[in-house]
Parts: structure tokens; C-alpha cells; sequence
């Protein structure tokens, strides 16, 4: 599963996508049409839709701009890794609590502190496992494996919870941050699934704005930088609106500086829209490990004025979480789609 869980491969499926956005890059060369459709879709669309391509042969050496996008950034508490697996045949559910990086002391001082970290299995209220503790350390690796029962059916409707909790020399509890991963968003096959969890204040509230599943191939050969936005859902609304009319809009930035732009169709009052749209960036394979970064954002149309954001991915080498896990994971992968579901955030 890696993401080997929120990651999917669909390899027949994007191998004959790949085969057309060739095709198709091809064509609008010939035609100066930077879109392709493919009209028999039959075989390439996993949710009965049309699988659009937006071929750009734009690169990052050629084009610039002056407008930037400026990052949100978030006061990192520290992030914790962690392994799922789960054995249906058992109905047993493994955490690997890794190893966690970065941690803040819990008592608002320099010094490393001993630290632990808790699992819960939400809605469920009680600890359903616990680490050892780890002696004065912001790196702590805990290697240990947590077992525990959930039903197959009730999966989707889980969501794990890691609390990191710091201890002191007179062994009183302090809270260093805690971190959430929806199990629903996680594919669990062909294998254990390992990503970074970024840990936020206990108190604060994780508002949920939405999922979005989107996938990243590159092609060495061609210097080419695919992404699949597949589908959205759970779209949270501005002004508490019950609907809406998303679209996505993907930049490729350097820097925090935009260099290219694209965006999808539009998608009339729906909240889980399905678009299996393709975006291609000539990329090259020099910039993959600088500071680049994919930001894909999910706005909601209106006919006049700005439109308003629902939310942001940023993915790339210097993300955090599932941002850096899947860009990772494409790296490693090349030439093959991996999609992943990310959680929307301002």
C-alpha cells in the first residue's frame, strides 16, 4: 500500500493514459491546441468519466513570473512516523509508531525532552496503545509495533491519532502535539503503508476542508511532469453553503515563485466532483530536488469578482506529511502514476 495505503498505482490504467497524453502531445503541436479529449474514454477512466489532457510544453527554464505565491506556514510542533498495515482475515489493525523529528519540548524550553506517544483509534475515546519512553531526545525512534481489532467495515470511518506527550524529571505529562490520518484515505494493498503525520497544539481544533486524490508520474526521457487531478470530496463551503462550483488550479512554483500555471474545468454544484484531468509541465530532472513545490488548489467558481479558496495541497521535496511522502514516492517510481488522497488546509 505505501500511502503504500493513501497512494494507489493504477498502472494499466495509466500506462495507456500515458500512451495518449503522448498521442496527444503530439497532436496539439500540430494543431496549437493545448487540449485533448479523449472521446473513447472507456478504458482509461476509473469513475465513468472522460479523462481530459492539458498538455503544456512549457518549461521552468523558459518561462517566468513576477507573481508569486506566497506559502502559509504553519508553527511546526515536530511530525511522527508511522507504518499501517492491516490483515483482514483477522480484523487486526498494526501501527508502527517509527520514529518522530523536530519535537518541541512540552514545557516550552531548549532542552531535548523524554517523550512517548499515544495511539488512538477516533471515535473511540480510550488509548488503544502506547511506546516506551524515549530518554532526551527532539529525534526520538521508537520502532513499536501496536496492535489492535477493527472491523473491516467500520475502517473508512476511523481515524488514527498519534499524541506525542513529553515527561520530566518528576514524571508529570506534558503535551508536545498530536497528529490525525484518516483511515479512509488509505488504499491498503499491495503492502504497509508509511508517511509523516505533522503534529499541531492539543487544543486546536483540525477543521476538515475537503480531500482531494490526485496522482504524479515523472518521465525521465521526456523531462516530463504528469499530475492526474482525479476527484475531490467533502468540499467545505464558504459561507456554509451546502454546494458549489469547484475547480482546481495547479502551479508549479520555484522558490515560492510561480512559474506555471493550469487549471481544470469547472464542476457545477458538486461536492464531490470528478474530473480526470491531466496536467503536463516539462520539468527538468535536475529541479527535483530543489525547491520546487506543486500547489494544487481548490477554488469555487462565481461569476464576478475573486474566486474563493476551499483549500491547498502543497506537494514536493521540502513539503511535510503526505506532500513529501508522495513526491518521494514518484521519485522512486518513475515513469509510473502514483495517486494519493491529501487532506485540503488554508
Amino acid at each position: 500500500m505505501s500511502e503504500s495505503g493513501q497512494f494507489i498505482q493504477y498502472e494499466n490504467l495509466f500506462a495507456k493514459a500515458e500512451k495518449a497524453i503522448s498521442a496527444a502531445a503530439k497532436e496539439s503541436r500540430r494543431n496549437h491546441d493545448g487540449m485533448y479529449i479523449n472521446e473513447d474514454h472507456s478504458e482509461y477512466d476509473v469513475t465513468s468519466k472522460k479523462l481530459v489532457r492539458c498538455y503544456s510544453s512549457e518549461s521552468l527554464n523558459s518561462v517566468n513570473s513576477e507573481s508569486s505565491v506566497i506559502e502559509d506556514t504553519l508553527e511546526s510542533l515536530g511530525q511522527v512516523e508511522v507504518t499501517l498495515e492491516y490483515v483482514q482475515s483477522h480484523s487486526r489493525l498494526h501501527v508502527t509508531v517509527v520514529q518522530a523529528r523536530d519535537l518541541r519540548s512540552a514545557w516550552n524550553h531548549d532542552s531535548p525532552t523524554d517523550s512517548f506517544v499515544q495511539v488512538y483509534v477516533l471515535p473511540d475515546k480510550e488509548v488503544k496503545g502506547q511506546t516506551k519512553v524515549y530518554r532526551r531526545s527532539a529525534n526520538p525512534v521508537y520502532n513499536e509495533r501496536l496492535t489492535m481489532i477493527v472491523r473491516k467495515d467500520a475502517l473508512c470511518h476511523r481515524t488514527v491519532r498519534v499524541e506525542v506527550c513529553g515527561l520530566d524529571r518528576y514524571q508529570q505529562h506534558g503535551d508536545i502535539g498530536i497528529g490525525e490520518l484518516k483511515l479512509g484515505a488509505v488504499e491498503w494493498f499491495p503492502g504497509p503503508f508509511s508517511t509523516w503525520i505533522d503534529l499541531i497544539p492539543k487544543g486546536e481544533k483540525s477543521d476538515s476542508l475537503g480531500d482531494i486524490l490526485f496522482s504524479l508520474s515523472y518521465l525521465p526521457t521526456a523531462e516530463r511532469l504528469t499530475m492526474v487531478v482525479v476527484k475531490a470530496r467533502g468540499l467545505k463551503w464558504k459561507g456554509g453553503k451546502k454546494s458549489g462550483d469547484p475547480y482546481v488550479k495547479v502551479y508549479l512554483m520555484i522558490d515560492g515563485k510561480k512559474i506555471n500555471k493550469k487549471k481544470t474545468s469547472v464542476k457545477k454544484g458538486d461536492e464531490c466532483p470528478i474530473y480526470n484531468e491531466a496536467m503536463i509541465f516539462s520539468v527538468p530532472s535536475n529541479l527535483l530536488e530543489t525547491n520546487i513545490t506543486v500547489r494544487c488548489t481548490v477554488a469555487e467558481y462565481t461569476s464576478g469578482g475573486k474566486d474563493p479558496h476551499i483549500g491547498h495541497v502543497l506537494v514536493g521535496p521540502n513539503s511535510k506529511g503526505t506532500g513529501l511522502t508522495h513526491w518521494n514516492q514518484m521519485r522512486t517510481t518513475l515513469r509510473k502514476p502514483i495517486a494519493m488522497w491529501h487532506a485540503l488546509r488554508l
